[in-house]
């Protein structure tokens, strides 16, 4: 007989997806019975070149998230604001959620990491499953009072969480009372070309969903014997070096072997693959963020990486931070099994 689980995913740029997706595809491989529902905003077709496992959608925002100006600089007004109208009277949100969750009979709720799902379950008196390596109350807290009533409606969510799935690269996220500790969760399962060994010099720009921050794409065609390819889409004038690529069916795991380092914004989804392939990174500070400094500091004791300034950023005069980070002694640690395949195995445990 078929299970259900219902699976929510945070909406908020696709760090989240990327580290849920690697559990369902091991839970799929160890379960094939197990049916995943999942509640979320994020678009199918990014849903299926993750998610190796067949599905459904019940589309619609599950999370505020944080609202971003760019991929390195967020909203916190019109954050707060939408936090505020999304959990006013969020008992009757879940109530609605309830019986939209209810009508597909799951026999677990599984959060990566909506705030709702915690309730959801506990209403249906069933068991609820958080993986993640940061929260919402803890990026919120940053933002508001310690007493204002959204902080308490987050802990009081978190709280009735059954368990929380955590690999590497976490915040601590203290709302969260039962806690288990894994391996770093990542999509392991596609084989890894055999990176190039004599090639030109190549720099992958990534920044997720939330679109690449501005900076002086023509300064980039001074950087001789470099080239550069960039996920999100290009201005129609730009330097012959430099080109827009599709990660396709093989995902970015595959172009990180094609590159010497990434660019980046520090983020989950980008640090665990760069860790998989070995890709060193120069990256950019992210101000006003709660997860910044946790990152920042396993880079700067476990990675080879660099912190690129951000003037030099934005002017395009990028050369400096890269060679520091080619450069860079430091090199990472070694993973000890599949994350994805232990959270999996929990989770196959509590259904």
């Amino acid at each position: 007989m078929s299970r259900t689980l219902a699976v929510y995913i945070s909406g908020h740029g696709y760090g989240h997806l990327a580290q849920i997706a690697p559990v369902l595809n091991s839970l799929h491989g160890l379960c094939p019975d197990i049916r995943f529902v999942l509640r979320t905003a994020l678009p199918y077709r990014l849903l299926s070149s993750r998610i190796r496992a067949p599905f459904s959608v019940l589309d619609g925002p599950v999370d505020v998230g944080v609202i971003q100006n760019s991929a390195i600089s967020e909203d916190i007004h019109a954050t707060i604001a939408a936090a505020q109208r999304f959990y006013d009277d969020f008992p009757a949100r879940i109530r609605r959620e309830t019986a939209l969750i209810g009508a597909h009979s799951p026999e677990a709720v599984l959060s990566g990491i909506s705030p709702l799902a915690f309730p959801v379950a506990d209403q249906l008196g069933i068991p609820s499953i958080a993986v993640a390596s940061l929260d919402w109350f803890d990026i919120y807290r940053d933002f508001l009072d310690a007493d204002d009533p959204l902080l308490l409606t987050l802990q009081q969510s978190h709280e009735s969480c059954d368990l929380l799935i955590k690999p590497p690269l976490s915040m601590p996220m203290k709302s969260f009372p039962r806690q288990q500790q894994v391996a770093l969760i990542v999509d392991d399962e596609l084989p890894l070309p055999t990176r190039p060994t004599v090639r030109t010099h190549t720099a992958l720009i990534m920044f997720g969903g939330a679109g690449d921050p501005p900076f002086d794409i023509m300064g980039l065609g001074t950087i001789a014997g470099w080239q550069f390819l960039c996920l999100n889409p290009l201005p129609s004038v730009t330097p012959a070096n430099v080109r827009q690529v599709n990660a396709g069916q093989s995902g970015t795991t595959a172009l990180m072997t094609a590159c010497d380092l990434v660019i980046t914004k520090p983020g989950y989804g980008t640090l665990a693959e760069c860790w998989l392939t070995g890709t060193p990174l120069a990256y950019l500070p992210r101000e006003n963020f709660a997860e910044y400094p946790y990152l920042d500091d396993w880079l700067q004791t476990h990675a080879p990486s660099a912190r690129m300034q951000m003037d030099d950023f934005i002017s395009g005069n990028w050369l400096s931070a890269m060679h520091e980070a080619l450069g860079c002694a430091r090199r990472y640690p070694d993973i000890p099994g599949s994350g994805a395949l232990q959270a999996a195995e929990i989770i196959e445990g509590m259904i």
